[in-house]
C-alpha cells in the first residue's frame, strides 16, 4: 500500500516536470529552426548596392551607399588614365552629410576605387574632400582631376 501512495504523491510532480521538459524542448527547437533560417538567408542574399554610374565627360562616378563599379567601368577608367599618361591624379570624394558616418564611408569608397584601379607606381595619387553639390541628384560621388 505504501508504494501506491508514494506513486500517487509523486504523480503531480512528474507531470509538472515532464510538461516543463516538453516546453524546454519546444523552445530549443524554435531557436534552432530560426537560427538555421537566418544562416540560410545570409548565405543566399549577399549585400549588394545599386550600380555606380560613370560620366567620363564630367570625370565623375555617381553612386549611392557604396561604390559598386562593374569590371568594365573599372577597366575603362584605368585605360583612360593610362592612355593620357597622367603623372598625378587627384580623387575628390563627396558624400552627403545626411548619410551616417559619411566621413568614414567617403574614405572607404576612395580607397576601394584606388585598390580596384591598380594604377602603376609611377602615377602619384592624391585624395581630397570633394564638393557634394557636384554630385547632382546622387547622394555621393567621386570625381577626379589629373595632370
Amino acid at each position: 500500500m505504501e508504494d501506491s501512495s508514494v506513486d500517487d504523491d509523486l504523480a503531480p510532480m512528474v507531470d509538472g516536470l515532464s510538461g516543463a521538459l516538453c516546453a524546454l524542448i519546444l523552445v530549443c527547437v524554435v531557436f534552432i529552426i530560426s537560427a538555421t533560417d537566418v544562416i540560410t538567408a545570409s548565405r543566399s542574399n549577399n549585400l549588394s548596392f545599386r550600380d555606380s554610374t560613370v560620366d567620363f565627360s564630367k570625370k565623375t562616378i555617381f553612386y549611392s551607399g557604396a561604390l559598386s563599379l562593374s569590371d568594365t567601368d573599372v577597366l575603362d577608367i584605368r585605360d583612360d588614365f593610362l592612355s593620357q599618361k597622367y603623372s598625378v591624379i587627384t580623387f575628390y570624394g563627396a558624400i552627403s552629410d545626411k548619410i551616417s558616418s559619411h566621413s568614414e564611408k567617403n574614405t572607404y569608397n576612395l580607397l576601394k576605387l584606388y585598390a580596384k584601379l591598380e594604377l602603376p607606381k609611377d602615377i602619384e595619387v592624391k585624395f581630397k574632400q570633394g564638393d557634394v553639390s557636384l554630385c547632382g541628384n546622387s547622394l555621393a560621388c567621386i570625381y577626379w582631376s589629373a595632370n
